[in-house]
């Protein structure tokens, strides 16, 4: 089994989803796409560690995990992670900031600064949203909640980065 088979498989451990509402799980930590999740269903459904409990408007299916997939997931808890992966289309401009003009070098980091601001507060709001439920759902949104903590403190620090590069910025451009 691959790697998305196993976090697919951990989403479904806290409740049963359709495939649109894992994708928008999947995106806290995890960059995947429909193509890469609705066949990765099918197999794991093949492998009997899902099943589709409902179609409520005969399109949606609802997957939850089988006692196997359970069974799977706990072991998996306990195997080493992967180092996590770095893309970054952002730092591989950054990194050619001297080729570059003082207004460019800003425009780019208010780019990044505008980003973070729209995810800090998408991310505040889910989070808020979960104060909402009741004790049950707050109970299994728990792993949630901590990743949600993790992404608010992760863009206030690269917020924070943000504003020290604009110090430095006007500094290497003030010579």
């Amino acid at each position: 089994m691959n790697t998305i088979s196993y976090v697919i498989l951990a989403m479904l451990v806290r409740a049963p989803l359709t495939g649109y509402e894992l994708k928008r799980f999947l995106n806290l930590f995890w960059e995947a796409h429909h193509s890469q999740i609705y066949p990765t269903l099918k197999e794991l459904r093949e492998q009997k560690l899902i099943e589709i409990i409902d179609i409520p408007d005969g399109k949606r299916k609802i997957y939850d995990i089988t006692p196997a997939g359970k069974e799977l997931v706990k072991e998996w808890v306990f195997t080493k992670s992967h180092a996590p992966s770095q893309k970054d289309e952002f730092l591989a401009k950054v990194f050619t900031i001297s080729a570059l003009d003082r207004d460019t070098a800003k425009f780019l980091i208010m780019e990044r600064k505008q980003y973070f601001h729209e995810q800090l507060n998408e991310y505040s709001d889910v989070l808020d949203s979960l104060s909402d439920l009741d004790e049950e759902g707050r109970r299994k949104n728990f792993g949630r909640e901590l990743i949600l903590e993790r992404k608010i403190r992760l863009c206030k620090e690269e917020l924070s980065w943000c504003d020290w590069t604009e110090e430095k910025i006007e500094a290497y451009f003030a010579k």
